[in-house]
């Protein structure tokens, strides 16, 4: 199998060409950096169960269906974490694992197993999980996570895809996911930042009485569908942020906007923000359908304002 370097391709682009190919492998071993990067794995995940099959950036904040909703809360059922136990992943722990999955899954769906530091499978666990690999069934994937790729067992690597998320830092991926396809320069990308939060907040604090200076603003900057699409992009993954900093006290995009989510959480709870998520998300389904652009502004600062 070919490596794919992650840190000069796409990683959103990637993941729509399997799904769009329906190319899944059977087993990924994937290098990243630190536990930072473990949690970009659950997009890959959501991914492949996703329930309403959706692709790229829209997949990723999906919060409709429930499987999504279970990946995200760590309830999964068909979804196995291996860890590692004391100093290395034990054969035990892998024997465990197949008997779970002898049965079939409880959701009618992929089953997935995720086995972190895979550098620590020992040469008796290692040969245990190999014919897991080498004959797989053909609803069950595995992910194995690395951040040091050359102290894994080359029989591992030899059976796996592998993907490479090193030098891929957190600001990377953010500009991956909020500028996706889009050649735009670094300084162009702080503006759209700077200016879609600026839209966001005259909305969040004013409601529909900014509505004439809103239109404004989003008239004057975003001027194509594109422009539109990254507004799209960065409102979903603040208001993302904001749930996540509500429920787990953790900010996974937008670090440096931290006094940004604290005054949209007090503007806001769980529920109003998952319904402001779905309206962002519904807007930007139907500019994919190139409906007209400053109707679909002006329903986005209503409808926003409303909630």
């Amino acid at each position: 199998m070919n490596d794919i370097d992650l840190s000069s391709n796409n990683f959103i682009d990637f993941v729509d060409d399997i799904m769009k190919s329906d190319k899944l492998s059977h087993s990924y071993l994937i290098e990243v950096n630190d536990d930072d990067d473990f949690k970009y794995i659950n997009y890959f995940i959501k991914l492949i169960l996703c329930k309403k099959k959706k692709i790229g950036l829209s997949n990723v904040n999906c919060s409709d269906c429930n499987i999504c909703n279970l990946v995200d809360e760590k309830s999964y059922p068909d979804l196995k974490i291996i860890e590692t136990d004391g100093q290395w992943i034990k054969k035990n722990q892998l024997i465990d694992l197949k008997n779970d999955f002898l049965n079939k899954s409880l959701l009618d769906n992929k089953k997935i197993y995720v086995i972190k530091y895979a550098e620590n499978l020992n040469s008796s666990s290692a040969n245990s999980i190999l014919k897991f690999l080498e004959e797989p069934e053909d609803d069950i994937i595995a992910i194995l996570l690395t951040d040091n790729i050359n102290m894994v067992l080359p029989t591992i690597k030899s059976r796996c895809q592998i993907l490479n998320f090193k030098n891929n830092n957190s600001n990377k991926m953010k500009n991956i996911l909020f500028f996706v396809g889009l050649d735009i320069t670094d300084e162009d990308k702080e503006k759209f930042i700077h200016n879609s939060i600026d839209f966001l907040m005259n909305i969040e604090k004013y409601k529909i009485n900014t509505m004439i200076k809103v239109k404004k603003l989003a008239y004057d900057v975003y001027k194509t569908s594109d422009d539109f699409l990254i507004l799209c992009n960065i409102l979903l993954y603040m208001y993302d942020d904001c749930i996540h900093y509500k429920v787990k006290n953790e900010i996974n995009y937008m670090n440096d906007y931290k006094e940004v989510i604290d005054e949209i959480c007090s503007l806001n709870n769980i529920e109003s923000l998952g319904k402001k998520i779905k309206i962002v998300e519904n807007v930007k389904n139907e500019l994919g359908l190139n409906a007209n652009m400053k109707l679909l502004f002006d329903k986005l600062i209503i409808e926003l304002s409303e909630v």
